[in-house]
């Protein structure tokens, strides 16, 4: 149980802080660029579907993706922090990730009308706010975990991440259907 504890962790509150901040900067960016320019077709066809598995319970195409970009962006985060110095690289990162998750929060809320809404409530918004705090774990905790498991750490976050997501969908999202 040692080699899994988190009591030895020093959390840098500056780079909380700092990821904080861009991450509600990029939010305003993106909800700025939804607004101001015209989204392009595949943004939308990508919500639509997103909505669509979501009410239709086809689970398979989103944890897919989803368990891809976590992975992705976990080792990421992972291999900037673990094996440099500079973990304050991943801000830029966490911007990118922020304005897609505005844009496509945007488009949810508006274009899709209440199914959207519905979906990026109940689904959306809590696992990708979720990945982005696992991102920012990833960043303090990697240094301080035991040698033999670091590498499994971005994989084993996403897994959760992963469960989260399924039980958002099948479980809460299922529970909001039925008492609609």
């Amino acid at each position: 149980m040692r080699n899994l504890s988190f009591k030895g962790i020093k959390w840098d509150k500056k780079y909380f802080i700092a990821a904080l901040i861009v991450l509600l900067c990029s939010i305003i960016c993106g909800i700025v660029l939804y607004i101001t320019i015209d989204v392009h077709v595949y943004f939308i066809n990508f919500a639509e579907d997103y909505v669509y598995y979501v009410f239709g319970f086809q689970n398979t195409s989103i944890i897919f993706s989803h368990l891809l970009s976590d992975l992705f962006y976990f080792y990421i985060f992972f291999l900037i922090s673990y094996f440099t110095k500079f973990k304050y690289l991943t801000l830029i990162f966490i911007f990118i990730r922020g304005i897609y998750f505005a844009v496509y929060a945007s488009i949810l809320f508006t274009v899709i009308s209440f199914g959207g809404i519905t979906v990026a409530v109940l689904v959306f918004i809590p696992i990708s706010l979720l990945s982005l705090i696992f991102s920012c774990m990833i960043c303090d905790c990697c240094r301080s975990v035991n040698k033999k498991y670091v590498f499994l750490i971005p994989a084993a976050l996403a897994l959760i991440n992963m469960l989260i997501l399924l039980l958002l969908i099948n479980v809460l999202f299922r529970v909001v259907i039925v008492i609609v």
